[in-house]
């Protein structure tokens, strides 16, 4: 039985360089496929053409200057630079960087978490900002401590009043302790 030859076997085949059994079953196998056969002839017909006009090998025009520039190359290779040093140096300290960036990080998020209690008659160490970002220009906010409700107090100008009709009586969404339901009063 005929069986078709894998494609490595074809190109080996096609390419004059299949032996022995191999190449009596894909000869075997091309004779019921007169295309590959005639694929085959004009492939050798091309090599044999660059054969006759290109010659295998071509002489450098200088060999003597061409030999020594290639030694010349190894040579510079070779020798050590002068700046090699100084790069492993840089990358010691490179890799150095990273151990002391994070241990200094580290201390300054401990000393930010130090509170330090004040007396009455003493400045805070941090000043609380009074001013709230709005995304809307036209908006003022303003932001208080409120002593009596024991609440932080947003007080917002320049927003349109309420309607009557809405209604905002619920409950807080999330259960848990201290949370209220925010109150409207308008006050004048």
């Amino acid at each position: 039985m005929k069986t078709k030859p894998d494609e490595t076997a074809l190109t080996l085949w096609m390419d004059g360089e299949l032996e022995g059994d191999d190449l009596q079953c894909v000869e075997a196998w091309v004779q019921d496929h007169p295309e590959l056969l005639a694929e085959r002839d004009a492939v050798q017909l091309m090599r044999s053409n660059i054969q006759q006009h290109i010659p295998r090998s071509i002489e450098p025009p200088y060999p003597d200057f061409f030999n020594q520039h290639v030694l010349r190359h190894i040579d510079d290779e070779s020798v050590p630079v002068a700046g090699e040093s100084s790069r492993s140096i840089r990358g010691f300290w490179r890799w150095l960087a990273f151990p002391v960036a994070a241990g200094v990080m580290a201390a300054c998020f401990y000393m930010g978490t130090q509170v330090v209690e004040t007396s009455e008659g003493s400045a805070p160490l941090v000043a609380e900002l009074s001013s709230v970002y709005t995304p809307d220009g036209n908006v003022k906010a303003d932001m208080f401590k409120s002593t009596d409700a024991d609440a932080t107090v947003i007080v917002l100008e320049g927003l349109e009043d309420i309607p009557d009709e809405l209604d905002m009586v619920g409950r807080p969404s999330i259960e848990r302790s201290g949370a209220v339901m925010v109150r409207t009063e308008m006050t004048f």
